[in-house]
């Protein structure tokens, strides 16, 4: 990293709310970010691979800097942490995005997962496109295609069969989890994610997702991977429906 990107990392982890900021951090120890623009007083930062904007700061009037810096037509903003929603409509409005999105943000900072003997979980390839697409009603089969190539992909068997599968998205977040409905309750979900935590840690990187508020089961599952929940919150305007 460039002297400037581990100025962000310091300023972001010294918010004191650590999953919060996870996303940001590691957008840029991956690699992930176009520009940086890091001050006390916030931070942002262009991810060229997502094509997605990331800010996090503590007042109007250094939100209006870093806003400056993202250009009209942006499709894709995310705002991480304690925001009130007067802000946070103030900036879905600017842009004209029609969705703001709530999210818990996850980070995983255990100890690497051992690799779990008891499911057939494998890598997935592009072979394995139609059976995803059919079955993960989120993401168009352009996106899932791209997910399959760039090798984020793993499945697991029941008896030969693919019986559910979980991915990595663009931005670097873990997701794509289905588990097909006769194998639900299987512990399969758990399975997949553990390996999944397994197998970004082994790539010297920190596991992180996010979870919609409401959804209930994921919270669930997430506190039983040891995973550290937010206390901020990650707004997503965006045009894209979820």
């Amino acid at each position: 990293m460039t002297p400037e990107e581990r100025h962000a990392c310091d300023i972001l982890r010294s918010y004191g709310d650590p999953a919060c900021y996870e996303e940001m951090i590691q957008t840029l120890v991956r690699g992930y970010a176009g520009w940086l623009d890091a001050g006390e007083g916030g931070v942002a930062l262009y991810s060229r691979r997502a094509d997605m904007y990331m800010l996090a700061g503590h007042s109007w009037a250094r939100f209006e800097q870093m806003l400056s810096l993202v250009p009209p037509g942006a499709s894709s903003i995310l705002l991480h942490g304690t925001l009130d929603e007067a802000t946070v409509e103030r900036v879905r409005r600017r842009y004209g995005l029609r969705h703001a999105y709530r999210f818990v943000e996850y980070a995983y900072y255990g100890e690497l997962p051992e690799e779990d003997r008891a499911f057939d979980i494998r890598p997935l390839g592009p072979q394995a496109l139609d059976f995803v697409f059919a079955n993960y009603g989120h993401a168009s089969r352009e996106y899932l295609h791209e997910r399959l190539c760039d090798g984020v992909m793993l499945g697991a068997y029941v008896e030969g069969e693919l019986a559910a599968f979980i991915g990595e998205h663009i931005e670097g977040s873990m997701g794509l989890l289905h588990v097909m409905p006769e194998y639900r309750r299987h512990h399969l979900g758990y399975a997949l994610e553990r390996a999944a935590i397994r197998r970004t840690m082994l790539l010297g990187q920190v596991p992180y997702d996010q979870v919609f508020e409401d959804n209930a089961a994921s919270h669930a599952l997430q506190k039983r991977l040891g995973m550290t929940p937010s206390a901020g919150r990650i707004h997503c305007l965006t045009d894209d429906a979820y």
